[in-house]
């Protein structure tokens, strides 16, 4: 360049050299800021890797952890094709994704509903878990003293035609079976026994555990035996399982005295109320499923046949309750 200028006969001069201070015009500005923003092609991208990792090796082998994200109206190389920047309710394969895993969990849902269902009905359920306040103080006066009640007789639903549907609810009927109270008392049975075995100073995590699977234990020892003597003498859909299990859970209530009394009351007293409980629990049970076992003979055909046997049945049934609250009142810890 400067041999052509000195052949034209003009003094010989170099371009300017431009530094990391020197001023850029506007234009070149503009320039700049255009070529920067224009999408650079995909093997030009591939092609300035390859050379940053070659000057800079450590840096290929050590990535950065987080990649700040590019200000505003810069483009964003990290994602190309814009995916994230749409947001999960504007992307397709979001919403592809999320409608995939909304189908596996209804399918799921529906095969847990369906093998649940097999052995216990949804609906049914929650008719037993219909209780009020008044319900509840009513049937845990009926478990404590069942001699004060007259009535046992159960209320029934009719429908349209007249006809006999059902049972009405607990909380329209003392003496329906419900699955509140049972659990509940179930509950506070697990909580005295650790209260009363920590006050001794005797208390392990694993003792809650013992006597939870002790509790649950008697439970589905009695309702297999009832539901095996059901169905050896005939008793149909008089006597629900579920109505089983809740007849079975009330003993708690009876129990939960006699364990608070144990401790530090005089061996009379604990054995009183030990007595007092198993008649009171018995005479409940007698009276609760002697409807179920021993209908009116002119309700049912043929009732004569095991009506002898379904009395001893049921006395057996009431005179167990003695045996079940002597286990359940034994502390058994894990040393």
């Amino acid at each position: 360049m400067a041999q052509f200028n000195a052949q034209m006969g003009g003094q010989p001069q170099n371009p300017p050299m431009r530094g990391a201070f020197s001023p850029i015009d506007q234009q070149q500005q503009q320039q700049f800021a255009y070529n920067y923003a224009q999408p650079q092609p995909q093997h030009v991208q591939q092609q300035q890797q390859h050379a940053q990792h070659a000057q800079h090796p450590q840096h290929a082998q050590h990535p950065p952890h987080a990649q700040q994200p590019p200000p505003h109206g810069a483009p964003n190389y990290n994602d190309p094709y814009n995916m994230f920047a749409q947001g999960f309710p504007n992307n397709q394969a979001a919403q592809l994704g999320m409608q995939f895993a909304g189908s596996a969990m209804n399918a799921v849902q529906e095969n847990v509903q369906q093998n649940v269902g097999r052995l216990v009905s949804m609906r049914q359920l929650k008719h037993y878990f219909d209780v009020s306040n008044i319900y509840v103080l009513s049937k845990l006066r009926l478990v404590l003293f069942p001699w004060l009640q007259k009535n046992w007789h159960r209320h029934a639903e009719r429908d349209h035609a007249g006809q006999v549907a059902g049972f009405k609810p607990p909380r329209e009927d003392t003496n329906a079976p419900d699955l509140y109270i049972p659990v509940m008392a179930l509950v506070s049975y697990v909580i005295t026994i650790g209260l009363i075995i920590g006050r001794l100073g005797v208390f392990h995590p694993e003792d809650l555990g013992f006597t939870a699977s002790s509790a649950l234990g008697i439970i589905v020892f009695e309702v297999l035996l009832v539901k095996t003597f059901c169905y050896l003498l005939s008793v149909g859909a008089e006597l629900q399982f579920l109505d089983v299990v809740a007849y079975s859970g009330y003993k708690f209530v009876a129990t939960i005295g006699v364990v608070l009394l144990k401790p530090w009351a005089p061996w009379w007293l604990t054995w009183s109320a030990f007595a007092y409980c198993g008649f009171a629990l018995a005479f409940f049970m007698i009276r609760s499923m002697r409807h179920a076992l021993i209908p009116e003979a002119s309700a049912v055909m043929g009732v004569n046949v095991h009506r002898k046997r379904r009395i001893h049945f049921l006395f057996v049934i009431a005179m167990m309750q003695f045996l079940y609250i002597w286990i359940l009142i034994q502390y058994k810890t894990s040393t």
